[in-house]
């Protein structure tokens, strides 16, 4: 049976760890639970990988994106908050199966220094079948723990992609 106070804590403690959210998420906006319980319910007790976030900000809206990726599964949630009541909160949650391609961008020198780290300046676009488009990492790579996420995901996304039978790509 699925802990899901176990889980939204987690999802909570990923979340503040994101540069930019504690600081959003401290005036506990009313979409904050919504939030939380879709992507509890998204992955389960299934083990996260990476979870990243990426904040935007006009002059009268917010959007957050969340991604996150499990063993199996890729899940992206938006929040837009144009300051009015219910903001809106929705979650996709894919198959990794369904990955068609990554792209590669950015990087600089010094990120050839040390092959065990993540400088940051690489960013990893996969693309899948559906049209959804994910990119990691969403935000700065600012501690050992999220260079280790990041290394993981692409390692994930390179195998997903190696997995694909050649027919299927011919297909698509």
């Amino acid at each position: 049976m699925t802990d899901t106070a176990a889980i939204q804590d987690q999802l909570r403690e990923l979340l503040d760890g994101e540069r930019g959210l504690k600081e959003l998420l401290g005036g506990n906006p009313e979409w904050y639970p919504v939030l939380i319980r879709q992507l509890e319910l998204a992955v389960g007790d299934a083990r996260i990988i990476y979870l990243g976030a990426a904040i935007a900000s006009g002059l009268s809206t917010v959007t957050l994106r969340v991604g996150m990726f499990t063993e199996h599964t890729v899940v992206a949630a938006e929040v837009i908050d144009d300051s009015t009541p219910g903001a809106q909160v929705v979650t996709r949650v894919e198959s990794r199966s369904g990955l068609l391609r990554f792209e590669l961008s950015g990087g600089t020198e010094s990120d050839n220094s040390m092959e065990s780290s993540w400088q940051g300046g690489f960013r990893v676009r996969a693309f899948y079948r559906s049209g959804l488009v994910v990119t990691v990492p969403a935000n700065v790579v600012d501690t050992e723990a999220k260079r280790v996420s990041v290394h993981a995901v692409l390692d994930g996304i390179r195998a997903d992609l190696q997995a694909r039978p050649p027919s299927s790509v011919l297909n698509d």
